[in-house]
């Protein structure tokens, strides 16, 4: 029963005052080992105090450390500046307590199989986040663990989105809980325009994740001023080195200062790609295309910064941080990207050949979904039937409305519609080369281990090449019909990116999409819902906490 409530209300499922009631009533009954449970809040009296009676009763969990606050300016409701004690969780705290707490996880979720980190440092040896950088050196990797930082948004109420920013070990195991670990949460409201919130959070961060570097407690804190008990050993042998950024586009620019995929001129976080520059544009997919040439290096990206007055970001303070370890993902750039749009356009244009009138087309589609999930045994399913809204919204573009894992099965499904549906025509040909090489990427993806072997690195450029080539030509086409449909987007340029460079060099995507970060960002937010605003940052860390490491 005590673990019962515990987890219900980490979760967000319970209140404190609703755990103090279940406590009661428990008793009432006869159970017992109740009684810290309910005397919360005076024994209900005082449902006011029943959070901070709880949140001692239950204590720190085994495993975890101390929070960590630093000063944060921040936004008041009144639209004002002003500071903040805000609450850490440091990702070398945390290393240093999981290692000495609790081994198996240690184990498990940070360092990983032994074989696999290696092969991941031996992807990364020619690359210039191993090459370049200040402190790792390429034959001496043996206990140091590569790790990645996350950060998105998700709503959690109708004006108010929070952010979650959280890190991992590349090489972890383990479900959601066990392998992502959040470093702070914030809601939107309280981030002054500015970014000063972002980049004080972003000192703080680099600063743990630099003594994470060094294997050492930092003597020091992010200001310079000394720390008490500094200098010991965090893990033992063992270390971290940051080399990945994952996020979607938004959080770039936030934490990057690299341009929206709207800007005018240059529009790529990866290279000089323009909207605007008729020699560089982003819609060029040829081969020869000049944008190929223009990929970013660290150092060039932060002389570009400082030519046109930028401040360098504080994220970059991390020591061997690049700008080329900023992740396309597969979820934001594929799935609910360039897959989105072409399954919408495909199910949109086999619609009339599946009825008389839309009611029938749409009855015949569900139904051919359904036998279609049967037969193959999808879990991840569109919950529901398909509607015309989820193909094409009234007014837009065609573009498939529903969760990434649930369009990034739907490949397979799209791609027997346009074979069924193929006359012959120069337009459905390039629509079946276009889903077939979605499909081809997918399960190259799917199929793969993380080292990607050498004839698979072969295919994914020709692929890439042939399905943007053709998508290509379907939106020309459209354009020169007068037709709102196949409407080329950005993210088919990342995807580019994705399989011409990022893959060769980091790897297999799939191992480092973003659906574990979401999944937690989702259960964060579900938590801060069930948080006072006023200690929400403090109390949603401590549930996660309770969640993630009470016994």
């Amino acid at each position: 029963m005590l673990r019962l409530l515990r987890e219900r209300w980490s979760t967000g499922d319970l209140s404190s005052t609703d755990v103090q009631h279940f406590a009661a009533a428990a008793e009432e009954s006869g159970a017992a080992g109740l009684r810290r449970f309910q005397r919360i809040g005076g024994g209900g009296r005082h449902p006011g105090n029943a959070q901070r009676d709880l949140m001692r009763a239950l204590g720190k969990p085994r495993g975890s450390p101390e929070f960590y606050t630093s000063v944060v300016p921040v936004a008041l409701a009144n639209g004002q500046a002003s500071v903040s004690h805000h609450p850490f969780v440091l990702p070398h705290a945390l290393f240093s307590q999981l290692y000495a707490a609790r081994v198996e996880t240690f184990l498990q979720c940070v360092q990983g199989d032994p074989q696999e980190r290696q092969e991941l440092w031996d992807t990364l040896s020619q690359h210039p986040v191993v090459q370049n950088h200040p402190v790792l050196r390429p034959g001496e990797l043996k206990h140091v663990i590569p790790v990645g930082l996350h950060g998105d948004a998700g709503a959690f109420s109708n004006n108010d989105s929070l952010y979650v920013i959280t890190w991992n070990s590349l090489v972890g195991q383990g479900t959601t809980r066990e392998q992502r670990f959040i470093i702070t949460v914030i809601r939107k409201r309280e981030m002054l325009s500015d970014g000063s919130t972002l980049e004080a959070i972003f000192r703080v961060i680099a600063w743990s994740l630099n003594a994470l570097l060094t294997g050492f407690a930092p003597r020091h804190d992010e200001d310079g001023l000394p720390l008490p008990g500094g200098g010991g050993e965090l893990a033992g042998p063992w270390r971290g080195a940051c080399v990945q950024i994952r996020g979607d586009w938004q959080w770039y620019n936030q934490a990057f200062a690299v341009p929206q995929w709207n800007s005018l001129g240059r529009m790529c976080f990866l290279c000089c790609a323009s909207n605007a520059d008729k020699e560089l544009l982003w819609t060029n997919f040829n081969p020869s295309a000049p944008w190929r040439d223009t990929l970013w290096t660290h150092e060039a990206y932060l002389a570009h910064l400082q030519a046109n007055g930028i401040d360098v970001p504080n994220i970059f303070s991390i020591h061997g941080l690049r700008v080329e370890c900023l992740m396309v993902d597969v979820l934001h750039a594929v799935d609910q990207g360039i897959a989105s749009d072409i399954i919408g356009n495909i199910l949109f244009e086999v619609l009339p050949s599946l009825g008389s009138n839309r009611d029938n087309q749409l009855l015949d589609l569900n139904n051919r979904l359904r036998v279609w999930y049967r037969r193959h045994g999808v879990e991840s399913r569109i919950p529901g039937r398909l509607t015309m809204q989820m193909i094409r919204a009234q007014g837009r573009w065609p573009e498939l409305k529903a969760k990434a894992a649930a369009t990034r099965h739907l490949a397979p499904f799209a791609a027997e519609l346009a074979s069924e549906f193929n006359s012959g025509s120069e337009h459905d040909r390039h629509r079946q080369s276009v889903i077939e090489s979605l499909v081809t990427f997918y399960r190259l993806v799917q199929q793969g281990s993380r080292h990607i072997a050498p004839s698979v690195l072969g295919q994914l450029p020709n692929l890439c090449q042939t399905l943007c080539c053709a998508y290509a030509h379907l939106a020309h086409e459209a354009i020169q019909s007068g037709t709102q449909a196949w409407k080329l987007k950005p993210k088919m340029h990342l995807f580019q990116h994705l399989c011409h460079t990022q893959a060769h060099v980091f790897g297999n995507p799939r191992f480092y999409w973003t659906y574990a970060d979401e999944d937690l960002v989702g259960q964060m937010i579900e938590v801060a819902q069930s948080c006072h605003p006023s200690t929400l940052a403090k109390t949603a860390l401590y549930k996660y906490l309770v969640m993630v490491f009470a016994d």
